[in-house]
This record gives structure tokens, sequence and C-alpha cells, in this order.
């Protein structure tokens, strides 16, 4: 299916679908809410003095204000939940609304009209004829509130997944799990690592690679926000997105439930690679328990979650590579391979009203985890590149509020102290194999960076203000984080179990002899599938490299050995210590010019000290955003600012290893010197110090740096909405969203070679662009990116029976980088980024999603009573990839070659390839049974890719040229070059069948 046809699909989706819409919210703080409006009588009149007050239905907190000189009033700092406003006033009647919602970062204005009465009599209001909830939205935000958080069917129960639900944030492309995994999300096309997670307005972000940090069971979840773009100067630190998680607290009643799921292969569907069902078993338990310690004053909740699972990986490395490497020593297995995962969570938070002014909760949350396969492996990755994690996570937070009704302002504190002790085992002894199979590009053998032992201390404070002045809402607030690594406990081995890189050897071209033979790459790994020419044409090199190569020692048998094109690995101690320091300050002030017209103008400043990184003098980032409200059902809104990103202090590690400390030291060994560890026992140096008789080589070795003019990633981003309001439930918004990112961080080889000859060991001493030094991969503020989106969507949410919410994003992303990592930098001239330039890897040109809960409590009939349905339903169009020659076209040394097939005497953009669009459709019903009105049961089913549609996860990428030096291409369709099916290797999982059952009290 081509894109054109898929969009037009996805448009006619969206009309079919036009009952939901993306909630647009007003972002006030990371974890309350603010209510705010205006009370007048039947003539209009302001009622100055009158008395609102607001009692959370939970915990009987209350706050109370009264109406200003101006006529409105502003009920600042509350918790997310259910409350009981009552307003007052001599003279006239009071009014109440019972059960009025209050959702997190949002502002819901409420107007009401007293009736002049003499007696005290109390009028009910229904919420929604007199509220207008979200009146300052600027940014594009969404708000996942308990209903969808307990209905939609969420796979292995990770709430960071309802994200995905959200416009313009799609799965990022660059790793999610392993040693230098980010967060997995991708916000506006930006990088995965620049996002900012924060857990009841804390910190939860890891600072090594900017991946989140261990969280804890969804049923401990009260309520979270994502904020897209043009969050306010009270958030920073993120390039693209913003998540704000808040957790339950207890109440005055007693609460929790237990629960249990389990799926396993019987109820799933077969691997579209695999020629049978594979072994699978998955289950998860939990329980909750909240309540009161003493009424109205303390309360506690308690939260437990398991997760076991037993599954298998497909590799789909072919037979004769998995023979080819057992001959040599290396052994794994195709087909399916077992692996374990289990993860425990645990969190206690204690909550205390000091008085109706002041509050305060303590929070401790905990995770262990075992992941036997944190170096994913499958498809083209064999299971001894994988690796084993053992985990510990624990935080422990505190909360304070103050609230001066009579100085009119709120002090927030807030505290947090982290420990992560996380140890990375390598499942072998190395060294790491990349190989040009004929099935693709195959990876067995040890991880470059395992085993790595790192424990981290993290300590976060932030102290803020808010003064509501009159038409200004003023805040302002400092925070600072500091982040330490245990120096003796923290080691980041580079290479330490050696790396071998196979390809086809072309002797006529490596030796300059005219009808030399050539070796294929399995040749080159394996002696045994060399022909005897073969074989004798090697017997002759291996007696003349003595002589016609400096160093090069006699006796060599080449004929028996495997013959790497490059051999890498690393010496000297790998402990490092890379302490950050992070100090922020924002102002931000709300401006309301009038009922119409909102102003939000805000700054923030950030400098950020990590050891090895080039100081800077810290970041403005200024933001103004405007909200204008025409009609009572419209609403216009326009939004302009800065975003700074935040240095992950793991690239400073490899500097500091490298090339400040120089205590690690990875020399490079080019053939034929490469095949002469390869020759040892267990093909490679023995690990530790470099050992004797080697010499270390500038001009052959790698090592890293930072760019000395290294500044902070930032993005701009421009935000443009409409928002209209079809009725009380259903509200349409279009936003168009421009993202620039600016001075993006990532690495490039400074130093690769410029003066190729046939001789590889002459050019990598004499042709680089320094001939005293090696490769050089400096990390640099050199990158950017371009992002365009249009989103339409529509919201629809009619209490205790529907929640919808679908939206489509028409976008392109463009880019220069693909991450951190210098191992992924597939550049054809690391000299020259400009031609880098293309589509992203994040480039999803078509999206459509729709998830919904439906309550059936209200049928007629008595047998569909009780009854539930949500989905999620997830449309995008394909995603570019990047084809590879597999070979080092150039000459430039970089290893893996990043150079790209050549069409037309040209080489081929990058990522002008299109893989095949992406479909899944998961489904859960459920029914519930309740006894005594205090006790449920639930029943539930949930389908995962319920239709069973093969989703490809990854492919053959490398088309290398044939004796012609032409390349066999897939075909094309609109400039993009069509992924065959043939090249598929791997997929996303097939249809799963979950089976679960919860008792809630």
């Amino acid at each position: 299916m081509n894109n054109l046809r898929l969009k037009n699909i996805l448009l006619c989706l969206v009309l079919i679908f036009l009952y939901q819409s993306s909630i647009v919210l007003a972002q006030v703080s990371p974890t309350s809410a603010i209510v705010k409006g205006s009370i007048t009588d039947e003539q209009g009149s302001v009622i100055v003095g009158a008395k609102v007050l607001a009692k959370n239905l939970s915990t009987n907190l209350i706050r109370e204000t009264t109406v200003s000189e101006n006529g409105e009033y502003l009920l600042n700092q509350l918790p997310p939940g259910s409350y009981e406003v009552r307003i007052s006033a001599d003279g006239f009647a009071n009014q109440v609304i019972k059960d009025f919602n209050l959702e997190l970062g949002t502002e819901a204005k409420l107007n009401l009209q007293l009736k002049l009465s003499a007696t005290s009599d109390i009028i009910e209001v229904n919420a929604t004829d007199s509220t207008n909830a979200n009146t300052s939205s600027v940014e594009s935000a969404t708000n996942v509130g308990v209903d969808r958080i307990n209905g939609l069917p969420i796979n292995k129960r990770d709430f960071l997944d309802f994200t995905l639900t959200t416009p313009r944030v799609v799965r990022d492309r660059t790793p999610s799990v392993g040693v230098i995994a980010g967060t997995g999300l991708s916000f506006n096309g930006q990088p995965g690592r620049s996002n900012n997670v924060t857990i009841d307005g804390l910190d939860n972000n890891e600072s090594v690679t900017g991946a989140v940090r261990a969280t804890f069971s969804q049923e401990a979840v009260q309520e979270f926000q994502v904020v897209s773009d043009n969050f306010s100067a009270e958030f920073g630190r993120a390039l693209g997105g913003v998540v704000n998680i808040v957790t339950k607290a207890g109440g005055n009643s007693f609460h929790g439930n237990l629960f249990f799921l389990t799926r396993n292969d019987k109820t799933s569907s077969r691997d579209v690679f695999a020629p049978a069902k594979t072994p699978y078993r998955q289950y998860q338990f939990g329980a909750t328990l909240g309540g009161p310690i003493k009424k109205d004053k303390i309360f506690f909740f308690t939260s437990f979650e398991r997760l076991s699972i037993k599954k298998s990986n497909l590799v789909t490395i072919n037979d004769d590579s998995v023979r080819a490497a057992a001959n040599q020593g290396f052994f794994f297995r195709n087909g399916s391979v077992p692996v374990a995962v289990n993860t425990s969570t645990g969190l206690v938070r204690l909550d205390a009203n000091v008085s109706s002014n002041d509050t305060l909760f303590v929070r401790y949350n905990f995770s262990g985890s075992f992941d036997g396969a944190l170096e994913p492996f499958g498809g083209l990755v064999a299971e001894s590149n994988g690796g084993t994690q053992i985990l510990t996570d624990s935080s422990l937070a505190i909360n304070n509020t103050y609230v001066n009704s009579q100085l009119n302002f709120i002090n927030e504190t807030r505290f947090l102290y982290g420990n992560r002790d996380q140890n990375l085992f390598a499942d072998n002894n190395g060294p790491r194999v990349q190989l040009l199979a004929p099935e693709g590009l195959i990876l067995f053998g040890r991880p470059a960076l395992l085993p790595q032992p790192r424990i981290e201390k993290f300590y976060h404070i932030i102290n803020n203000v808010t003064v509501p002045r009159q038409k200004h809402r003023v805040k302002f607030g400092a925070d600072f984080i500091f982040a330490d690594p245990d120096p003796n406990k923290t080691k980041v081995p580079l290479f330490g179990g050696g790396f071998a890189l196979f390809q086809p050897l072309n002797f006529e071209t490596l030796t300059g002899i005219k009808g030399a033979p050539s070796l294929t790459s399995l040749q080159a790994l394996d002696p045994s599938l060399r022909t005897p020419e073969q074989r004798a044409f090697l017997t002759f090199l291996g007696a003349a490299l003595p002589t016609n190569v400096m160093g090069f020692p006699t006796g060599v048998k080449l004929p028996d050995l495997g013959l790497p094109l490059v051999y890498a690995q690393g010496f000297g101690d790998s402990r490092v210590r890379i302490g950050q320091k992070a100090f922020s300050c924002f102002f931000q002030d709300d401006l309301t010019i009038n009922s119409k017209l909102l102003i939000k103008a805000g700054v923030r400043y950030d400098i950020i000290r990590t050891k090895e990184t080039p100081n800077n003098n810290g970041n403005f980032s200024p933001r103004l955003a405007l909200a204008y409200r025409p009609t009572q059902k419209l609403y216009l809104r326009a939004a302009y600012g800065l975003y700074f990103g935040t240095p992950l202090f793991g690239l400073a590690t490899l500097t500091q290893l490298t090339t400040t400390k120089q205590s690690v030291k990875v020399p490079v060994l080019t053939f034929p010197f490469s095949v002469l560890p390869f020759a040892l026992p267990g093909h490679k140096f023995p690990e530790g110090d470099l050992p004797a008789g080697v010499t270390f080589t500038p001009q052959l070795s790698t090592s890293f740096s930072f760019d000395p003019n290294l500044r902070n990633s930032y993005s701009q981003q421009l935000i443009t909405g409409v928002d209209y309001s079809l009725n009380n439930n259903t509200k349409l918004s279009l936003n168009y969203s421009y993202v620039r990112g600016i001075k993006i961080v990532s690495v490039r080889n400074i130093n690769p070679i410029i003066r190729p000859t046939n001789d590889p060991i002459a050019s990598q001493l004499q042709g680089r662009v320094d001939t005293t030094k090696g490769d050089i991969f400096e990390y640099e503020s050199a990158f950017d990116s371009y992002y365009n989106g249009l989103t339409i969507s529509l919201n629809q949410n009619i209490k205790n029976r529907l929640t919808i919410l679908a939206h489509y994003t028409f976008s392109k992303a463009i880019d220069n980088f693909i991450d951190i990592a210098s191992n992924q930098q597939e550049t054809i001239d690391s000299l020259n980024i400009r031609q880098e330039r293309a589509l992203s890897l994040q480039d999803v040109r078509n999206r459509f999603v729709l998830s919904g809960v439906f309550k059936l409590d209200r049928l007629a009939n008595p047998w569909l009573r009780n009854f539930q349905v949500s989905t999620i339903l997830n449309l995008e169009s394909g995603k570019p990839y990047n084809l590879l020659a597999g070979t080092d076209l150039n000459g430039s040394g970089d290893s893996p070659p990043g150079d790209r097939p050549i069409l037309n005497g040209v080489s081929l953009a990058r990522n002008v390839g299109i893989t095949p669009n992406f479909a899944s459709v998961d489904m859960r019903l459920s029914r519930n049974f309740i006894f005594d009105e205090k006790y449920k049961i639930e029943f539930l089913v949930e389908g995962f890719n319920l239709f069973n549609h093969t989703n490809i996860s990854d492919l053959d990428r490398i088309f290398t040229p044939n004796a012609q030096n032409q390349f066999n291409l897939p075909p094309q369709e609109n400039g993009r070059f069509i992924a065959p099916t043939s090249r598929f290797r791997n997929a996303f999982s097939p249809r799963q069948i979950q089976l679960g059952a919860k008792i809630t009290f």
C-alpha cells in the first residue's frame, strides 16, 4: 500500500471518528490544578467578598478564598481529584457543585450567578452548566486520567505507553533498551534522549543516556499529563516533550485492589519468522491499599506489582553462518532462544494535612529487575551479543505545599534522593564480531560496553513561589540537581573483549597482485570454507608479508586463521567518575487582559556543569504565548519559545577514559595485523593493561573528545492552534507545530582517512587529516533537525460512559544525525555533515491513533450491564531506512562502513528507503460484578495486535556491489526504495491474548 493511499484511508478514518479531540490543556503545575472564575448576582453585578470553598472529597482538605474587588476569585495548588465547591454570600442562596473533577496541570473556570434569598437555602448546580475548563491553554498537552489508565489495553501495563496515544509522539527508532537506551519516545521528531519525565514534580530521568529511571505499578498512578510542545518556563531540560506523573494518595476511607494477569503461547499466534510457535509465559500480579491513619489528617497508600516473563527471541541468522561461527569457537543458536525477564516494584506514600493551608507528603518507591536480554537480540543479532541486567532503583521524595491566604502567596518545596545500582553482565567473553553474511550484517560476541557496573546517586531540590495579583498570576522558582556516580563501582569498558569486523576480502585490491582471489566474509571467518586456490594464495601471502610489511611476524599460517579486516580492543583502567550539577531558575507571568485574552510570558535560565564537558555561561530561554477566546466555543492560541536540553554525561565517560585521563587505550589494527590478536586463544589479547610487546601507535587507535565550542542543544518551537467546543463533552482541535532543533549534540569522526591508498596500513598512518592521530570521535553541537506537523484531533468525554481520543497527524521530520552512539553514525563523509541532511528516522508521514473506553452500565439489557469495551488503534505510514553498500567505497576507514550504494554515478541520499506500514489494534473487554456496593470483581480479556498484522521491525539494509560495481537495488516508488520482503528479518509481536481478574474494595 503506498503512502498516498494510506493517507486517504487515514483521512477517511478521521471523518468517521469525528467524535473525539486531542485534549489541549493549560499546564499550570506538574502536581496540581487551579479553579478560577467570577461570582455575580442575577443582574451581572460583582459580589465582592463572596466566599468560595473547595473540599477534596477523598481527604476533606479544604481551600477557601473570597471574591476580590474585580469580581474574580482564584483557588491555587489544588491536588487533582474530585471536589465539592460551595459558594456563599450574605443575602444570597448558597450554591454547591458536587463531584467537580480537577485534572492534573489544568485550569478550570467556574463562573456562577447567585440568587437573592432571605434564607440559607442551598442550590445544587451542574458543573457543566457553568464550567469552562482549560481556559489558559497554550501548550499542546493531553491528560491521561483514571478512566483511561484503568480501562485501556496497555501491553505489560507500562503506563508510559499511554504517551503513544497522544499527538505527535512516536516510538524512537534509536535504542530504547540496552546499555545506551533512551526514553523510547520521540516528540516532534526530536531525539528520544531529550525528554523530561517527572514524578510528583521531581526528576525521573537517567542522566547517563537520557533513559527513564525505574517506575512503579500502573495502579499507583493518579493521573499524568503529556506535554508535547511549548511548555511554560517552569519546565525545562527537554528539547522534545514533558511527561508529568502524579502518584495516588490515600483518603478517609480504605480502598485497595488485587489483580492477576496471564498469557502464554497457547493464546498467542506464531511469529511470522518462526516455523512453529515458540514457548511463552507471562504473568503479572499485584495489590494496592490506601486509607486513613488519622481521619482528615494523615493518609497512606501502598502498591506492589510483579512481572515475570519467560519468552523466546527469534534469531534469523542462517545455518551456514551459525556453523561458520561455531568452527571458530563462537557458539550461538538460531531460531527460538529462551529469555527471562522479572521486575518487582513497590511504592509507599504518606500524606498529611498539617492544616488547611499546609500539606506534606513523603513517597518511597523501589524497583528491582532481572533482564536476561538487556542488549536486545533477535533477527540478525545473536544471543551472544546480548547481556544480563540486575538493577535496583529506589527514590525518596518529599513535597510540602504552603498557602498563605493573608499574604496571598503559595510556596512549594520538593526534595528527591535516588539511588540506582545497576550491574550489566556480558553473556560471553568476546570478542564482538560483525560479519557481512549473505542474509545481511550479523552480530555475535560480547557487546562493546559490557560488563558495566554502575552506581549513581541523585539529588533534586525545588522551591517555587506563586503570587496571584489581580490580573497577574506570577510564579517563580529555582531547582538544583546533582548526579554522582560512585567512582569505585562504575566502569565503562570500551571494547574490552575486542571487536572484529569481517567483510569480503579482495586480495587484488589489498595486495596489488593481479588475479589474486577474493574471499567472502564467511570464508574470511571460517578457514574450512576456503577453496584450494584460496588456501594456496594465503600460504604464499603468509610467507611474503614479513618481507613486505614491517613488523609482521614470520610463521603466521594464514590459510588456517580467521582473517578480520579490522580488529580493535581497549586496555586500561575503565573506572569513571563524571558528576553533573544542574541549576535553573524561572519567572512566569500569566496575565489575564480580560475574559477573552490571556498572555503567558516567561523566561528560564539553565546552567549545567558536567565534568569533562566544556563549560558555558548557561542558557536563557524566553517563552511567549497568547490565548484568545472570541466566542464561548471558539478558542485561538499561538506560542513561541526556546527549549534547552541536558548534556548526557555518558558522553563524558568515553572522553575521560580515552582523552583526558587516557586511562584506556583502544588500538585499531587493520589487515594483516588484525589477524594476529584474532589468532590468539579466545580470539583476543588478554584483558587488562596493554600486553607486553604490543606497541600503541596513535595513528592506529580510537579516541573520543568534545568540541571546545560545544553548546547545549535547543529547539525553537512555534505552535498555533484552534479549538472548537462542539458541545460540553466534545472538542475539535487543529494544531500546527514547527520545531527546529539547533546545535543538537551528536558525534562524528573528525580524523578520517582523506588520502586512501591500496595499502591500508599506509592509509592509516599517512592518510588522515591529522597524521599523528587515529580515529577521533568528537561530540559536537553541529547537528540540527526540522519538524512540521499538522494535527486534527477530537476528544469526547461523557462521564462514566464514554472516553474517546482520536487524532491524525501529517508531518515531516528532517535531520542530519542518528544518535550519540558512534557506531550508529552511518555517514559517507564525516567531514561533510551537510550532505547527510535528509528524512529523519523519526519521520512518520501519516499517523492515526484512536483510543477509547466505552462503559455499558446504562444499557437496559441486564445481560449487557457492567461490561466495558476499550481499544487502541494505531496506523502509521512506512518509516525511512538507510541503504548501505556494506563496504568502504571511499576508503575513509570507517568501521563499520557508512557508505551508501551508487546510482548513476552518485551515492544515494541518506534514508531514501521506506519500510512497510504499521498497523495494530489492541482491545479489552471486561465485566464487573458488584457485591454489597463495596466490592467489585472484574474479569477481563485483552488482545494485543488483535488482527495479527505483521509489523516488520528489522530488515537487511545492505546492498553490496557485484564484480562490475553495480548495485542490485530494490524497486522505487515515488522516489523511495521499497523494502523487499526477502529482506525482512524480524517483526514486532504477533497477536497475544491475555486473561485477568481484579478485585476492588
